[in-house]
């Protein structure tokens, strides 16, 4: 459905409200919960702030092989007679709207300068997990996802539905007999012991940890996405302090086969000290990841293939043959944060507060040419008119000179988790901010790529610098976001959230006009895109 009406807007949200206060008047009542709830006989609070977050206690569970902290479990894995799962289903009514400030078509199928107001019902989706104790030291737990996607395609909304494995991994829990998690292997596909997990937020799919999903090419690792590795982890517990650890060796790949023969290398410290007023606990940690990757072999990266290099090596379109690099790769790369999280009673509330400072760094994103092709501007053709084909162009000068384009960006996340009212209501509010730079086309160390190149057209030689369109996008730099959720809990097993969020400009790989240079590889580097939106979410969560 497509309007501009503020009215009907405004008559959408109050119906909106209207069932959130209806659904809030069902009975209270306690029914059975998932997995290790109903293992252990303890509602979902004892674990979650809110579900799916976990609090202190749940995490402990967790880092102790999903057992109760203190205890080593002896259950032999024949000797099981059930095994423990649970799952969630999830719907959600979106009212959004979309704004482009893009000079060219943006990555949404939006025209540009153009605007959207939608609204919709997603198809139901959901998660299935399944985890717990084999034996003695050994558990397991893996997760799948059923989700539906949006995708353009000529202009057109689109929504396939994807089922997914998100994580499976085995671990050799409490190799010291400590009972409290203190040395622990794990191997598998495996979420980062990141200091506040993606898969785990209050936030909607609207609303992802951003900072987080950064990614300078398309294929790039993501910090939030599950790795294929193993690692070394457990907490350690002195008095009223503790310290938890964590150190992983994964594929640069997110948790795709590797393309090279390095590692990823994660690690993360944090500190903790309790306290018995107000001020209940307070953490700080940092988290360093360092990697390589092979740009040429990431998956959906258009780094020079078979096409492209058969264009450019065409005579009878560039008139003599061009270097493109087209050699695996390798580039390194690192993100380097700090965190902080302190819980306290104030006023009789509960609060959590939250935050994460981060700084991303790709040595070359580009790798290529300076004797790649580009767009001559203006004229030309088969008519002479003024069609912008590409021109037989190479460089004046002999030898190869490789481009380098690094790739930096700073950012982070603040936020409160609030009880309202403890097991029932909850209040989360957020900020999200990035800022990058050394973007796709934009200079580096003070000067364009390409510019002051000379070049031979036709027998003539040209000089000056190529005519990329470097404000297709919109010429931004920055991303915001706020969000505001609200989480109610009507009965055990049911959650509705309401969430408002507004955001001004997207992190994509835009897809180039016909008449752009180089346009297939172009959209596999991300850029800051001048696209806005805010938005209205609805959703009930069944967990069972």
């Amino acid at each position: 459905m497509i309007h501009n009406s503020h009215f009907q807007h405004r008559v959408r949200l109050f119906h909106v409200l209207m069932v959130f206060v209806f659904l809030g008047l069902l009975p209270k009542a306690a029914f059975a919960i998932p997995a290790f709830g109903r293992k252990y006989g303890k509602p979902c609070q004892t674990c979650h702030v809110a579900i799916p977050k976990l609090n202190d206690f749940g995490e402990r569970v967790r880092v102790n092989g999903y057992q109760l902290p203190g205890t080593i479990e002896e259950t032999a894995p024949w000797s099981i007679q059930a095994v423990h799962f649970s799952g969630m289903l999830h719907e959600m009514f979106v009212d959004r709207t979309i704004k482009s400030g893009m000079a060219a078509v943006p990555p949404t199928g939006l025209p540009a300068n153009g605007q959207y107001d939608v609204n919709s019902f997603r198809d139901m989706g959901g998660h299935i997990w399944m985890g717990g104790v084999l034996g003695k030291h050994l558990s397991f737990f893996s997760s799948f996802g059923i989700e539906q996607e949006l995708e353009v395609e000529g202009g057109r909304f689109k929504s396939p539905t994807s089922v997914h494995w998100e994580q499976a991994f085995f671990a050799y829990n409490n190799v010291l007999s400590s009972g409290s998690g203190l040395l622990n292997f794990r191997f598998g596909r495996f979420e980062l012991e990141l200091p506040f997990s993606s898969l785990r937020r209050l936030s909607s799919a609207l609303a992802p940890y951003e900072v987080y999903n950064i990614r300078p090419v398309q294929g790039a690792v993501s910090l939030s996405a599950p790795k294929v590795g193993m690692s070394i982890y457990g907490v350690h517990s002195f008095g009223l302090s503790r310290i938890r650890y964590d150190l992983s060796v994964v594929n640069g790949t997110n948790a795709h086969f590797d393309t090279n023969l390095n590692k990823d290398l994660y690690a993360r410290l944090a500190w903790s000290q309790y306290f018995a007023g107000p001020l209940k606990k307070v953490t700080v940690g940092g988290l360093g990841y360092f990697g390589t990757q092979n740009l040429r072999d990431l998956p959906g990266n258009p780094f020079p293939n078979e096409a492209m290099i058969e264009y450019w090596q065409e005579p009878e379109i560039l008139g003599e043959t061009f270097n493109v690099h087209t050699t695996p790769e390798n580039v390194n790369f690192n993100r380097l944060g700090v965190d902080a999280s302190i819980d306290l009673v104030l006023f009789g509330y509960h609060l959590n507060f939250f935050g994460q400072y981060l700084v991303g760094h790709d040595d070359d994103i580009d790798m290529t040419d300076k004797r790649m092709p580009y767009f001559a501007g203006g004229g030309g053709g088969d008519e002479g008119g003024g069609d912008h084909l590409h021109k037989a162009m190479t460089s004046a000068s002999e030898g190869i000179e490789w481009l380098t384009r690094p790739f930096d960006y700073t950012g982070g996340f603040v936020g409160v988790d609030l009880v309202l009212i403890p097991t029932k209501l909850y209040l989360s509010p957020r900020l999200d901010w990035v800022n990058v730079t050394n973007q796709w086309a934009d200079k580096v160390n003070g000067a364009y790529l390409r510019q002051n190149i000379s070049y031979v057209v036709e027998g003539d030689t040209l000089s000056g610098s190529d005519i990329m369109p470097r404000n297709m996008t919109g010429g931004e730099t920055d991303i915001t976001r706020w969000v505001v959720q609200l989480h109610y809990h009507p009965i055990q097993p049911v959650v509705f959230m309401l969430e408002y969020g507004r955001q001004d400009n997207l992190f994509g790989y835009p897809e180039p006009p016909e008449r752009m240079y180089n346009p297939s590889w172009a959209a596999g580097m991300g850029r800051v895109v001048s696209v806005d939106s805010s938005w209205l979410m609805f959703m009930v969560m069944f967990a069972f």
